[in-house]
């Protein structure tokens, strides 16, 4: 067996009947923000469109409490041309997307716990599928004896 698949931790599994290995890989356990995220997919398009609400929400309130903070730090708005500038507002980022990885489980969390409300008030009412209307006809002359 090649010695990456022994770093991965695979198996081999040989009937003796012949030369031919069969190599099977152990599936490496989900991390808790997958669990989380496949709880959400498993939520539906309520769950799907709940998450990218909050996430659309948590980026877009970022940027400003980020450009507002580097003001407050330095006294004026990041000058793009600046070396200094740069270094500065890359230091912010660095430190703003390891906040934003550790909030991850958090927005999951806020997006499982509203899906239920978009599967109500949105899902239920705007994108329900049309019924399937079951139509009876009169027969015309029945038994009137």
């Amino acid at each position: 067996m090649p010695p990456f698949l022994k770093q991965l931790g695979s198996k081999t599994i040989n009937d003796g009947d012949d030369d031919e290995e069969i190599c099977v890989v152990a599936e490496e356990e989900l991390s808790e923000t997958k669990k989380l995220l496949k709880q959400v997919k498993e939520a539906g398009t309520a769950g799907v469109i709940s998450y990218a609400l909050w996430e659309l929400g948590f980026w877009a309130l970022s940027v400003p409490v980020c450009v507002f903070g580097y003001y407050e730090v330095t006294g004026h708005l990041p000058d793009l041309s600046n070396k200094e500038d740069m270094a500065k507002l890359g230091g912010e980022a660095f430190a703003f997307v390891n906040f934003a990885r550790f909030a991850v489980p958090l927005r999951i969390g806020l997006a499982l716990g509203t899906t239920p409300w978009i599967q109500e008030n949105v899902v239920d009412k705007f994108l329900k599928k049309d019924e399937e209307v079951l139509c009876v006809e009169e027969v015309e002359g029945g038994d009137d004896a």
